[in-house]
């Protein structure tokens, strides 16, 4: 088990040499006192004097480095106010995240209401998290996320699986994707996760259009780590080459038509 900071550091430094992300790989601890907050580490509500939403802070810890910690007094989006357990889960609360959806990701009130089913909380005794970047984590995380394009999340998958094997099962609403399913989803049921990134993340949180996301709990870093060295070595690599060694086939044909184009102007062969 990884039980320093210089230990998740290092595997830090393997995610970006294996998989050179454009962006810092992020770890995540879920806190529950606010004693555990580092010295140095900003929260919203003090530090930018606004509250935001937590995909903000995600994208600010990825690019600019900052260690941030995220309480109730920190956050102002509604729905990661309610999967945090920061409002009360109550009939109004689901009443108007329902109405939101009308229109907008459901067609009616029945459809509404399905999305509701599938959502996840996190355990009350939590009071909020803390993202700083994996290779100089101040924070001994609970959770790494990185976000990466298609190919990178590809050369992820085929490490988990190069030690777990089977398959990796994925489920995505298009919504509450970096707060929920890359924090809550990836806690409860320890396994990775691939999150494809929804409207609130690109909107407000500054995630790109060719990113997605994968989520990585605490236990599985080492493994995903040993397959990225693995099949690395074995030729699964990133960038991913391609294949240039071919003659391409139009050349003859293209010539031909230049030379009927240009007329007079380049010299034909005799």
């Amino acid at each position: 088990m990884i039980d320093n900071l210089n230990k998740f550091q290092d595997l830090g430094k393997e995610f970006e040499k294996y998989l050179r992300p454009s962006t810092f790989p992020i770890a995540i601890k879920l806190i529950k006192d606010t004693s555990e907050i580092p010295n140095g580490c900003k929260q919203p509500h003090i530090d930018l004097k606004l509250q935001n939403f937590i995909c903000q802070n995600f994208k600010m810890v990825r690019t600019y480095g900052w260690t941030i910690a995220i309480t109730s007094d920190d956050c102002v989006c509604k729905v990661a106010r309610t999967v945090y357990n920061w409002d009360p889960v109550n009939e109004e609360t689901i009443e108007f995240g329902n109405k939101f959806s009308i229109g907008l990701y459901s067609k009616n009130m029945e459809i509404a209401q399905e999305w509701s089913k599938h959502l996840r909380f996190l355990p009350e005794e939590y009071i909020g998290i803390i993202i700083s970047p994996l290779t100089r984590t101040k924070i001994i995380p609970d959770i790494v996320q990185i976000y990466c394009n298609p190919a990178q999340a590809t050369r992820l998958v085929q490490s988990y699986l190069f030690i777990e094997g089977g398959i990796m099962e994925f489920s995505s609403s298009g919504r509450a994707g970096s707060c929920h399913e890359g924090v809550i989803k990836t806690f409860q049921t320890d396994k990775p996760q691939l999150v494809i990134l929804g409207n609130g993340d690109r909107v407000w949180g500054g995630v790109e259009d060719d990113e997605v996301m994968f989520s990585i709990p605490k236990n599985k870093l080492e493994m995903i780590v040993e397959g990225l060295k693995s099949t690395h070595q074995g030729g699964l690599r990133y960038p991913i080459p391609k294949y240039m060694n071919y003659k391409p086939g139009f050349q003859n044909l293209f010539k031909s038509k230049a030379i009927n184009r240009a007329g007079g102007t380049l010299v034909k062969d005799n």
